[in-house]
């Protein structure tokens, strides 16, 4: 319709039916002079690549290529169902874990000098614990939509659904339309006070991007198809398959040469002291959720579960260190694809999300800090360096980075500024290379070996939709 006119009956009418159907246009580029005419709707469906190529030969439209995710396959064939495992720890009881971990029989987890015969003793007794107040349970995997609907809403819709059908009642059309708009009334209240609250709390910054990414998600978050050698992959065997071999290699191959490392350090680290109260600071800088890693332990767990679990994992820690060890339980992760932008086809448009066990981000937290302190101490980290330390940020590098050149332009100097990217950075870093560097900075044995064992023979499980 042309601008600047009263919209017609029937195009009031499509508008409304668009919008009551939550309907999505997806074409966003001119497909004739600078006019989009050409359009595609979909709804609860996201296209798998849409491309706007040149115009026809007998037409000044241009084409349109869409491809969308549709499965021919015969019904009759069984569809395979979408189901987790889970623990709700909604209701759980947390006195009683704390009772049931202060009256289970640590005696021998205390006494043993063997990491592995610890750490079954460990995992027993703490899925004992976890089935008694949070028993497994089995759920099927529903599809969420945008707009999600409350179940007295849904009940109401179906009704006026079979009313219309049944006898072509306009006025049930008419009210789906206003149920429809209740919910989205609800939905807007919804996100208001989740907005509010969000700027009330401490963390305000990082609430409101939380907010913000969990609000830019994808509709439909699924991996449907794959295309590989110019075959379309719908299996979702093969398709796990495809992206593991893609993840794991990523990088480059870790060659046997030997390189020169130069001793920098004057004094050395060889271990890292655990205790009690650093214990329990890294447990509190877990963020409370219910996911959990292959070890099956969520961070509620270590979170709520009282007094007595940093002892026990004092213990783990102490262990693991002295023996230069790193558990295998804990070498194996969980990979999610992510999708990030392009033709959802395309293996290269997705970035792993690596879910490592809770457990050992709780040791390596406290590695890691008294790691970094020891390299700044020694001044074995550049004073330039902004990334991967407390305190410094991307901001606190723009801060420096104008300074400089605020400066040394006030003194009439020329700024030249060259910018380096480093594709997929830390799948290249060679392992061989990273541990002798970290032995000429005077990271001696069992750290140095525990480092190395905690970068070998790592294994992933990659999981889809």
């Amino acid at each position: 319709w042309n601008v600047g006119r009263g919209l017609s009956y029937n195009e009031e009418n499509l508008l409304a039916a668009l919008d009551m159907h939550c309907w999505t246009q997806c074409i966003h580029t001119p497909t004739r002079h600078h006019n989009i005419l050409d359009l595609v709707f979909c709804h609860d469906v996201t296209p798998l690549s849409l491309q706007v190529s040149k115009e026809l030969e007998s037409s000044d439209h241009k084409m349109v290529l869409c491809a969308l995710p549709f499965d021919f396959r015969h019904s009759s064939i069984h569809k395979l169902q979408k189901t987790r495992q889970y623990r709700n720890y909604k209701n759980v009881d947390w006195n009683l874990l704390h009772t049931l971990i202060g009256c289970s029989d640590w005696e021998n987890f205390f006494l043993s000098s063997s990491l592995t015969d610890a750490l079954d003793i460990f995992y027993q007794i703490n899925n004992s614990c976890l089935d008694t107040i949070a028993p497994i349970k089995l759920s099927n995997i529903i599809k969420s939509n945008d707009l999600y609907i409350p179940l007295h809403y849904r009940k109401k819709l179906r009704r006026l659904q079979k009313s219309y059908h049944k006898s072509n009642d306009f006025s049930a059309l008419m009210e789906i339309t206003m149920t429809f708009n209740q919910v989205k009334e609800v939905h807007r209240l919804k996100a208001i006070n989740e907005e509010l609250s969000a700027m009330r709390s401490s963390s305000k910054v990082q609430n409101l991007v939380r907010l913000f990414n969990k609000r830019l998600k994808p509709r439909n978050s699924d991996t449907p198809c794959i295309l590989r050698d110019g075959l379309m992959i719908t299996n979702h065997n093969i398709i796990t398959n495809l992206f593991s071999d893609f993840f794991a290699n990523r990088g480059i191959p870790q060659d046997d040469n030997e390189v020169d490392i130069i001793n920098s350090a004057t004094n050395h680290m060889e271990s890292v002291t655990f205790t009690y109260d650093n214990i329990c600071k890294s447990i509190n800088s877990l963020r409370t959720s219910s996911s959990y890693g292959v070890d099956g332990i969520a961070s509620i767990y270590f979170k709520l579960g009282g007094p007595n679990l940093p002892l026990i994992l004092l213990k783990l820690f102490d262990l693991s260190l002295t023996t230069g060890s790193y558990p295998n339980r804990w070498k194996t992760s969980y990979i999610c694809p992510r999708y990030k932008s392009g033709d959802r086809t395309n293996l290269h448009n997705y970035r792993p999300i690596n879910i490592t066990p809770v457990i050992s981000r709780i040791m390596e937290k406290i590695v890691c800090d008294q790691m970094s302190d020891y390299l700044l101490s020694e001044k074995l980290i550049f004073n330039s360096q902004h990334g991967f330390l407390k305190t410094r940020s991307c901001m606190t590098c723009h801060f420096e980075f104008f300074s400089l050149v605020f400066t040394k332009r006030s003194l009439g100097h020329l700024v030249l500024v060259l910018y380096l990217d480093i594709s997929k950075a830390f799948d290249m870093v060679n392992h061989k290379l990273l541990v002798g560097k970290l032995s000429s900075y005077g990271i001696r044995n069992p750290l140095l070996a525990w480092l190395n064992s905690f970068l070998s023979n790592r294994h992933q499980i990659v999981k889809i939709n």
